[in-house]
């Protein structure tokens, strides 16, 4: 009755993938323009100061996320590793 779920061979034995790992180092660089964005924007002549709280924002939120992506690889990466000297 409940949820039957079908994984070839083929998935099963694949490696985990370094699209997050490549992600997270992206969403890393664009959290730093961000944070310099943040900054000139801040600093005089142009003070436009709710512009430039907003860029901080959004780059420590691309920052979370790309620390986290990179986190989660590594997680999984060490893992994978793990089942494979458990299983040999």
């Amino acid at each position: 009755m409940g949820l039957k779920f079908h994984v070839s061979p083929a998935m099963a034995e694949k490696k985990y993938s370094t699209v997050s790992l490549w992600a997270g180092v992206v969403l890393i660089g664009i959290s730093i323009y961000f944070f310099l964005a943040s900054v000139s924007l801040i600093s005089p002549p142009a003070t436009a100061v709710v512009a430039g709280l907003l860029s901080a924002i959004i780059g420590f939120v691309m920052l979370s996320s790309g620390a986290s992506l990179i986190r989660t690889y590594v997680l999984a990466h060490i893992a994978e590793q793990d089942t494979t000297t458990k299983t040999s």
